[in-house]
């Protein structure tokens, strides 16, 4: 391609001068400078410590109306007797003939006259200086009106004086020797011939008026006290000339050479120091710039225009540092936009708000918690009553038998009366799997209708879950508070999007840093997850960095921590894994070796001082993606740090004594059993026996054998969780273990509250078949409220009894306490309804209930005020004596 974008051949730095350049001598054009340069120029006549010469004119004060023409013509004759250089008038003295005037202007004499009194002859004015401030102390040797050349009386007296030609240029008066510099004499003095040869010999005799109302001080670059009349102007003016010193300004090309200057001394700063230090630049190039300008004042007699070229250099690096800053803004834009998207997708979860499908979220949410065969939903758009399929799991809007899909008819409308899930007597869903439930329940928030879901589950699922209900009632909530803060946050960025609040809030063009907001908070919602994440690990966890000092503790481990008194802190790795353990620290040491060479996990018993249970100490080392070995940050070891998981195997534990215990219960009836198999065989051996009883005997034998055979059997089926791990929940435990375990447990926490806890004598053979890793905190939760309502010196009592009801034998865990109580619709409001839950111990007892309903089990209860609670907890289990004797 011969065609090249005409944005590759932009030359910032050429431009940026340019523009520079124009604009400085725009300003310069309209006159923008004049009050500064004049500012500056009368300051620097303050500063200016220039050594006095000895001044060449000699100045006479007159009255011009009062004198008569004798007087003034011996004024003259008395100053000539002296031999001054020269003689000038600042007007014509009054009294004087014409012939009179043009003697005295033939004898040297210089006599100023106004415009009205000038001659063809004659053309010397004395006119009054500008009192404008951007021309003050400028003076004009020639002045040219109408076509006719007129002289200065100042420019005409120094130029007879020295026999030279009246300069054409302007000059400003030189007011550098400053106030009072000037001898001044009154005209009484001379006609008194009171003068010396020294005072008026070789210098110019200037005569005028004094300072009179109708001749007020003059401005001019001397300080304010000093009073200068129009005759001292004159005089600086004629002695500026004679001294050969008048102050030069300089023109459009001398300008423009001091502006190109500047800019080149800018272009070898910029490549030097760069755009970051352009405040400091621009201050100490306006400082340079000032001194230069007293400087070439101070010996060179020339005002540079100092203000102009402050300007221009203060404006070439304000565009320089913008043009800096735009290039970065740029650049940052263009790494916002290359990562953003990038980071996004690598950042999860995704919010639920910006997501494209929440329904489809919402399905996947169900769908795998709640275990649907068949889910549809079904959402209301507005106000209006007829529902739309927007998400389906396994069917679709064609399988719906309802047609009309209006929620005020059934079963939307039997739904919304419920206020929760509604277990559907007629097919919803066609094509139902036989032994399935069909559902349906209303997603609402607040009293608004956002939508319906409806499914099918199988018969067994639900069967398996008695709270299979209650917990579709809760994620449907849920699921409406959350789609109606959806439609509020949409809400909120469909205003926030508002070209007009845009414009109002000044924010019309869209940043990238809002993306960079958007992924900062991604940033931070993910760290916040993976603290979440490791402080809610039930694992006791320490993080330790490569240096043995702590990085992170869950709160599980600080709970430990808190209890035992440990100062895990201060310690480092080896000193943790040496206390814990219970081995010396030169052997934890020897661990840390080990797991750096290898890259091993190792694991050790542990114990807690004050801590009861038991604990495994896991160890392993964190080893380092091996990506990061390009990156900068990359460290130099194979491994970052150590990782000590402190797991809880006391469930373990007592499930191993759970097991022996059954095991030996088991025994024993074995040994019974063989006991009196082996005493009949010995009987049956003796001589004095009869066939008849030997024959009994042997059939006493066999039948306990037969027996034997029969315990082995059933006590196989007993034990088979036993052998299989992942039947815990579904695990033999002795209800004596629970009771005397729990007491154990409680006394401690209830003595600290002066309570005491009794538990009557229990069975010795009732087994209930339960989560051993739940059971505990389900009877701890009931004692915490009991604990909670028990007023000071009373007694929590629990009673046991097991009865059978049919083909079920029920095992009962009685509890009451001596309390306070409280009303009884609020107790059952409270088990019931997870709202009205206001206390963490009535919380706990609601998914206590909830889980002994999973388990087959109920939990009842009853108060009264001033009579206390009382709990009756049931769970099915079995006699192990009727289930080893059952033949079955």
């Amino acid at each position: 391609m011969l065609l090249v974008p005409l944005n590759r051949w932009r030359l910032a730095g050429p431009w940026i001068a340019l523009i520079t350049l124009a604009a400085i001598w725009l300003a310069s054009v309209m006159g923008a400078f004049l009050l500064p340069d004049a500012w500056m120029y009368w300051q620097y006549h303050r500063i200016n410590p220039v050594d006095r010469p000895v001044p060449q004119v000699l100045l006479v004060e007159a009255d011009f109306e009062q004198r008569e023409q004798s007087e003034w013509l011996e004024l003259i004759e008395r100053l000539e007797q002296f031999d001054p250089a020269g003689i000038g008038f600042m007007r014509q003295p009054a009294g004087l003939t014409g012939i009179q005037l043009e003697r005295l202007r033939e004898a040297g004499i210089v006599i100023g006259q106004t415009a009205a009194q000038a001659t063809d002859q004659n053309r010397v004015l004395t006119l009054p200086p500008s009192q404008s401030l951007d021309s003050l102390g400028l003076h004009r040797p020639q002045i040219i009106d109408d076509g006719e050349r007129y002289i200065s009386t100042e420019a005409m007296l120094a130029s007879r004086s020295e026999g030279t030609v009246v300069t054409d240029d302007p000059f400003l008066v030189d007011f550098r020797p400053g106030m009072n510099y000037l001898p001044i004499i009154q005209a009484e003095r001379v006609l008194r011939d009171d003068l010396t040869r020294d005072l008026v010999g070789g210098r110019l005799v200037l005569v005028g008026r004094s300072i009179d109302p109708t001749n007020p001080p003059l401005l001019t670059p001397l300080p304010e006290e000093a009073d200068v009349s129009r005759l001292v102007y004159a005089g600086y003016t004629v002695d500026t000339l004679l001294r050969g010193q008048p102050l030069r300004t300089t023109n459009w090309w001398q300008n423009l050479l001091l502006s190109l200057a500047v800019l080149g001394v800018a272009v070898l700063l910029y490549f030097r120091l760069g755009a970051h230090r352009a405040m400091s630049t621009a201050i100490g190039g306006t400082i340079t710039l000032l001194m230069a300008g007293w400087l070439c004042l101070h010996f060179l007699g020339i005002v540079l225009p100092v203000a102009e070229l402050i300007a221009f250099h203060l404006l070439l690096w304000y565009l320089l540092s913008r043009r800096e800053q735009r290039l970065e803004s740029a650049t940052v834009r263009k790494l916002l936009r290359a990562s953003s998207s990038r980071l996004q997708d690598r950042l999860l979860p995704s919010d639920f708000n910006a997501s494209q499908d929440p329904w489809g979220q919402i399905i996947l949410l169900t769908t795998q918690i709640l275990n649907f065969d068949r889910a549809i939903l079904l959402e209301r758009r507005g106000s209006a009553k007829h529902l739309q399929e927007v998400k389906a799991y396994r069917c679709s809007i064609e399988d719906i038998d309802e047609r009309r899909r209006d929620f005020e008819r059934t079963p939307y409308s039997t739904a919304l009366a419920e206020g929760g899930p509604v277990l559907l007597s007629k097919t919803f869903l066609k094509n139902p799997k036989p032994g399935s439930h069909q559902f349906i329940v209303p997603l609402a928030f607040n009293g608004q209708l956002l939508g319906f879901l409806s499914g099918e589950v199988a018969g067994d699922t639900f069967e398996n879950n008695p709270l299979f209900l209650s917990l579709l009632g809760d994620f449907s909530d849920q699921i409406g508070e959350l789609l109606h803060q959806r439609q509020l946050w949409q809400a909120r960025q469909r205003s926030e999007a508002s070209q007009w609040k845009r414009l109002m809030r000044l924010d019309a063009v869209e940043s990238e840093y809002e993306s960079l907001s958007e992924v900062s908070q991604l940033f931070e919602r993910r760290l916040s997850l993976l603290e979440n994440v490791f402080d809610s690990l039930h694992t006791s966890t320490i993080l330790y960095d490569l240096f043995g000092q702590v990085m992170q503790v869950n709160r599980k481990m600080e709970e430990l921590i808190r209890h035992s008194g440990l100062s895990v802190f201060t310690m480092t790795a080896a000193d943790a894994i040496a206390t814990l353990g219970g081995m010396p620290l030169s052997t934890a040491r020897d661990h840390l070796q080990h797991m750096v060479l290898t890259d091993e996990s190792l694991t050790f018993a542990a114990s807690l001082p004050g801590v009861e249970g038991a604990f495994s100490l896991n160890v392993r080392s964190l080893k380092g993606v091996e990506i990061e070995r390009s990156t900068r940050a990359a460290m130099p070891f194979r491994i970052h740090g150590f990782l000590l998981e402190l797991v809880d195997i006391t469930h373990l534990v007592r499930l191993e004594r759970m097991k022996d215990e059954l095991g030996n219960k088991i025994t024993a009836e074995l040994r019974n059993q063989l006991e009196a198999g082996l005493l009949a065989a010995e009987l049956g051996r003796q001589e004095d026996v009869t066939a008849v009883d030997k024959a009994a005997f042997g059939e006493l034998i066999e039948n306990k054998l037969q027996q034997m055979s029969r315990t082995l059997a059933r006590s196989q089926r007993i034990t088979n969780a036993v052998q299989d791990i992942s039947r815990l929940s579904d695990f033999p435990v002795s209800v004596t273990a629970l009771a005397e375990d729990l007491a154990r447990r409680c006394e401690p926490h209830l003595t600290s509250q002066e309570l005491a806890f009794k538990l009557e004598p229990p069975p010795f053979n009732a087994f209930v078949r339960v989560d051993v890793t739940q059971i505990e905190s389900t009877l701890d939760a009931v004692v915490a409220v009991l604990a909670d309502d028990a007023s000071p010196g009373g007694v929590i009592r629990l009673n046991l009894e097991e009865k059978r009801e049919g083909d079920t034998f029920w095992t009962t865990f009685t509890f009451e306490n001596t309390g306070y109580g409280m009303p009884e619709e609020r107790l059952q409001a409270a088990m019931t309804d997870s709202a009205r839950s206001t206390t963490p111990a009535m919380h706990r007892l609601r998914r206590a209930k909830d889980q002994l309903t999973l388990w087959g089990g109920e939990l009842k209860a009853t108060t009264a005020i001033g009579e206390g609670i009382r709990f009756e907890l049931r769970l099915p289990g079995f006699s192990l004596d009727d289930e080893l004797a059952n033949d079955q």
